[in-house]
């Protein structure tokens, strides 16, 4: 298992491929699993460093570009995603009342 500092180097690294997301599908299921499995090993409460690592992967989740991608596999991962930064950031939302609205119409249509 990666020590702490390499899993925020990896979490940085992710954020900025998610900035500018490939084209091809299968590249961006790709990038979007490994974005998962790295979420899935923060603990809940991290620590404020590791928080800063997170931060743009938090903000690209909710991005139309996720929320309303064509391909249901990447719709499907990147609710996955945001259900792991909410585990994370419990019991604090990872974001405003607003936003988790728009996060959920957009994956209940």
């Amino acid at each position: 298992m990666a020590s702490t500092e390499e899993l925020e180097e990896r979490l940085r690294d992710v954020g900025e491929r998610l900035a500018s997301p490939p084209t091809d599908v299968g590249e961006l299921l790709s990038l979007l699993d490994e974005t998962e499995s790295l979420l899935l090993r923060v603990q809940q409460s991290p620590s404020q460093s590791m928080l800063d690592a997170l931060h743009p992967t938090m903000n690209l989740m909710v991005e139309k570009k996720f929320l309303e991608h064509p391909d249901e596999d990447v719709k499907v991962i990147v609710a996955s995603c945001t259900s792991e930064i909410t585990r994370i950031t419990a019991p604090n939302a990872p974001y405003d009342d607003d936003l988790m609205k728009v996060w959920r119409y957009g994956f209940v249509q």
